[in-house]
Formats: structure tokens, sequence, C-alpha cells
């Protein structure tokens, strides 16, 4: 099930990331064309996980008080890398009532609360090991596992696909703990790096890479 769960968001994650893509491909040409890709600081509206959760969560409750999070991730939306402060302006939150299939969707977009979607039959009924009850139960933020990351290996910036730093969260419920990945890549950009912390204790549970391209430049999903 953990692998079922994990291999969910990296199909989530890489979506949306293609998703931005499609939707900036003149922009990102015009970057791919600059002898350097420019890296620029975030700006005011970049947020951390947590704080993303914690706008995100507030719109749930509205949705159902018994909205509890299941997972979320960092959007590549911006024409330029961010994510090197461990903050992201785009991120999707999702949520879940144990027991029951509903899925609810915030979209955070500038760093404000942006789209919702309820989906009634979104889920698997599951119990509540599978969700992480508030944003309280993550000791360890985005910015301090990042240096943590750079710390552990060698991880990059991605420059033109899955663009900066890239972040997600999920639920172990075998371990009861909440997981915070930080996202990456190797030095060649050719394969992604995915650090998996315990957002609880802050150490590395595991860490794994996963090849995005084909020899020919072309983005393909494994």
């Amino acid at each position: 099930m953990k692998k079922n769960l994990l291999l969910l968001f990296i199909c989530v994650f890489l979506v949306s990331c293609q998703q931005s893509t499609d939707q900036n491909t003149t922009k990102d040409s015009k970057i791919e064309s600059e002898a350097e890709v420019a890296f620029f600081p975030d700006n005011e509206m970049s947020l951390t996980l947590k704080e993303a959760i914690e706008i995100a969560q507030e719109e749930a409750l509205k949705w159902s008080k018994e909205a509890l999070l299941y997972s979320g991730n960092s959007v590549d939306k911006d024409d330029t890398p961010t994510g090197m402060d461990g903050k992201r302006k785009h991120w999707n939150i999702e949520f879940g009532i144990p027991g029951k299939t509903d899925f609810y969707l915030v979209t955070i977009r500038d760093g404000m609360a942006d789209e919702k979607a309820h989906v009634a039959a979104g889920f698997e009924v599951m119990p509540k090991n599978y969700f992480i009850a508030s944003v309280e139960e993550f000791k360890y933020d985005t910015p301090e596992l990042l240096k943590k990351g750079e710390k552990i290996t060698n991880i990059y910036p991605g420059d033109t696909f899955a663009k900066g730093y890239n972040f997600s969260f999920s639920k172990d419920p075998q371990k009861n703990i909440p997981i915070v990945n930080v996202i990456g890549w190797d030095q060649n950009k050719k394969n992604m790096i995915y650090l998996e912390f315990n957002a609880v204790t802050g150490e590395l549970e595991d860490n794994f890479e996963r090849e995005q391209y084909k020899t020919t430049g072309e983005m393909t999903i494994i």
C-alpha cells in the first residue's frame, strides 16, 4: 500500500509539472535559449509547506469539520526556478474523511487559496491512520529539510522542468508518521532525486532517483 501511495504521488506531481510545462511552452523556450538559467529569489507570495497547509486546511474545514490532510505537493507553475529557500507560490493540498470516499482539493496560487474541488467518490475508503490530523504533526518544515538534504547528497535545482526544488507530503500508515519529500535533480538534470524525510524527527527515511528523460531529451514518466 505504501508503494502504491508513493507511485500515486509521483504520478500526480509529474502531471502537475507537465501541465505547467505545456501551458508555458513559449516562455520555457525563451529560458532554454539563454546561456544560463537565472535563479531569482522567491517573493512575498511564497510559502513553506506548513504555511501552505495552514491556508488549505482553513478552507477544507469550511467544507467539512471532519476533513483531514491526506497529501499535497508544490506545483511547477513559475517562469523561473524557485524553491531554493524551501518555499513555493503554488501548491495542491488534498483532504479526505476517514471511512468515507470524499476527496477535497485546495489549490494555492500565488500564495493564496484559489480553486476548491469536492469529489464525492474520489478515494477508496481508508481508516484514520492514512490521514494527518493537523499541521502541528509537522515538526520540521521544508526550509530546514532542504538544508538537511543538501548536506546529505548532491541535489540540484531543476531548470526547465520541475524547476528549482519541489516538495510534497503524505502519511506513512505503517509507521504512523507524516513524510515530507524534497525533490531535485542530479547534476546532469537526467535523474530526479527524491529525499523522503520523517517530518517528526527530521531524519531521512529513504532516498531514490528516477530517470525522467530519454536520450533524445524527450520527457518520459517511468
